[in-house]
């Protein structure tokens, strides 16, 4: 690879983010299949993306930006739900009900998870990594 088609860590630590997001997703539908249910978890596709983000696929990169705007717009909406929530919310492992978690633990998870989308979206979009995917002169 040359010095101009080196990738940056934190393009590395983006597609290492998508992997493991597969690997969580291929877990869930396999628990939920020994467990009697059929699980289809569009997650398992991290493993694809990751790596071709690697590899510098722009149709990866594409993938992988539609995956971090459903999450930028799906976990503010499931925010607000939990906040409507009456109750306790379930805390589940890999799809599993595990037991309960409070409110103020849900919305911990989901700032979480809405602040590393956008913090992945912005590395997938900046100009460098948009020229190592040939969609910017320079």
């Amino acid at each position: 690879m040359d010095e101009d088609r080196q990738i940056p860590a934190s393009l590395k630590v983006v597609a290492a983010l998508f992997i493991l997001g597969g690997i969580c997703a291929v877990i869930e539908v396999l628990v939920s299949l020994v467990h009697g249910h059929i699980n289809i978890n569009f997650g398992v596709l991290g493993l694809f993306i990751g790596p071709g983000l690697l590899a510098l696929r722009p149709g990866w990169r594409t993938c992988a930006l539609v995956f971090l705007w459903i999450a930028m717009i799906g976990v503010p909406i499931i925010a607000v739900l939990m906040l409507a929530h009456s109750g306790p919310l379930d805390f589940k492992v890999f799809g599993q009900k595990v037991g309960y978690a409070s409110k103020e633990i849900g919305l911990l998870l989901a700032v979480i998870v809405f602040v590393l989308a956008v913090w992945q979206y912005r590395i997938l979009v900046r100009d460098d990594v948009r020229r190592l995917f040939g969609l910017v002169a320079g």
